[in-house]
């Protein structure tokens, strides 16, 4: 399994990254634009344990451009630290998109 070199995963506690459905919105316009292939890729607090990322109560996003997570990071918040994550890992655990944000009442 080839490593990808130089990914960044921005941790941060769990619903920080996803709850508002703006980081849903932003990978799947990044896959419209990119035919399928955003470098970004969704990993609940679920899955950290599976990818050996020692991280409880935390959900992360990975990226192949550092400078997206700094993006990120400033939206969001978290810290930002280098991973060593395999395509084959990402592509099995983490291709899917955040979850959608619970809808709230309007009154």
């Amino acid at each position: 399994m080839p490593v990808i070199s130089q990914l960044t995963l921005l941790l941060a506690p769990a619903g920080q990254l996803s709850a508002d459905g703006q980081l849903r919105e932003l990978m799947a316009e990044r896959r419209a634009h990119r035919h399928g292939d955003a470098g970004l890729w969704f990993l609940p607090a679920s899955l950290l344990p599976h990818l050996n990322i020692t991280a409880p109560g935390q959900e992360a996003v990975a990226a192949c451009d550092p400078q997206v997570i700094t993006w990120l990071q400033l939206r969001f918040g978290g810290e930002a630290r280098p991973t060593t994550l395999t395509a084959a890992q990402l592509q099995e655990w983490a291709a899917g998109l955040p979850p959608r944000p619970e809808a709230t009442a309007l009154a």
